[in-house]
């Protein structure tokens, strides 16, 4: 797969803690195999101090965290595991999950939904904070500049969240600058409940989309390597749905041999800006 690819040196840039692993993790399991160097970057990986949001703080409540322990720390330490597990090597930035965010008018970025263990996050444009889209953009560049890819794989952002899309248009810009091809990945497991499209920014576009199987042991692995986020896994596994299996269901859609694997969108370029 990654050497059909040019992909001697993987670099995928994660929005958050776990993000890359739920989406791609096969296929970094599956480029370490194949005798790539993997590295994956997660951008929104910062600890903040209190006051939290209500929604962090519940948030904190569900990942069965104590008011004091440090959430952030916590699950740093679950994505080296499973990273590790992977055989990629990690890099966390210092920025903060929109959880712990406000808004420019001092309000909450995350509310929480009556009922529900999800979140709403309110909508900004990805530059909606020139400062630190600008900051985010900066530091992508310094990890491409040390690990050197020969492809960038990040996320799709169909969802919307604002996390997702500064760190996928952040990414674009710093690859086009560097003449660095990149992929998209689909966001699992947003995809499989509310599909949409990713909208990228002006002159940029998605190729056509690429399911790509990958051996049994790399599904083996990615899978593994998912239980060791028990904070997420709380939140998307359990008796009454089975994440594992709708990750099967859902490969399973798209594979003409019906073996595990995940889809990716080449980006184009464009000229014209357009």
């Amino acid at each position: 797969m990654t050497h059909d690819l040019g992909a001697d040196r993987l670099l995928a840039i994660s929005p958050h803690l776990d993000d890359a692993v739920l989406s791609f993790g096969a296929g970094l399991a599956q480029a370490e195999r194949d005798g790539a160097k993997v590295t994956v970057h997660t951008v929104f990986a910062g600890s903040a101090t209190p006051p939290f949001s209500p929604a962090a703080e519940r948030l904190h409540s569900i990942w069965g965290l104590s008011p004091d322990q440090d959430a952030s720390l916590r699950r740093r330490e679950e994505d080296i595991a499973a990273l590790g597990h992977l055989g990629a090597e990690y890099r966390h930035s210092r920025f903060l999950d929109a959880i712990y965010r406000k808004s420019p008018d001092g309000r909450w970025l995350a509310d929480n939904v009556p009922g529900r263990q999800k979140l709403a996050i309110g909508p900004q444009s990805p530059q909606g904070d020139p400062e630190l889209f600008a900051a985010v953009k900066a530091e992508i560049a310094s990890i491409v500049g040390e690990c050197d890819p020969t492809l960038i794989v990040t996320c799709a952002a169909a969802s919307g969240h604002v996390d997702n899309e500064i760190t996928r248009d952040a990414t674009l810009l710093v690859a086009r600058e560097k003449d660095i091809p990149v992929r998209l990945w689909e966001d699992l497991p947003h995809a499989m409940f509310a599909p949409g499209a990713a909208e990228l920014p002006a002159g940029f576009g998605l190729g056509v989309p690429d399911f790509v199987s990958v051996e049994p042991a790399a599904r083996t692995r990615k899978f593994e390597a998912m239980r060791l986020y028990p904070t997420q896994m709380s939140m998307l596994h359990g008796p009454e749905k089975d994440l594992f299996a709708q990750l099967e269901g859902h490969a399973r859609k798209s594979s003409p041999q019906g073996a595990y694997g995940e889809t990716t969108w080449p980006v184009i370029a464009r000229e014209d800006n357009g």
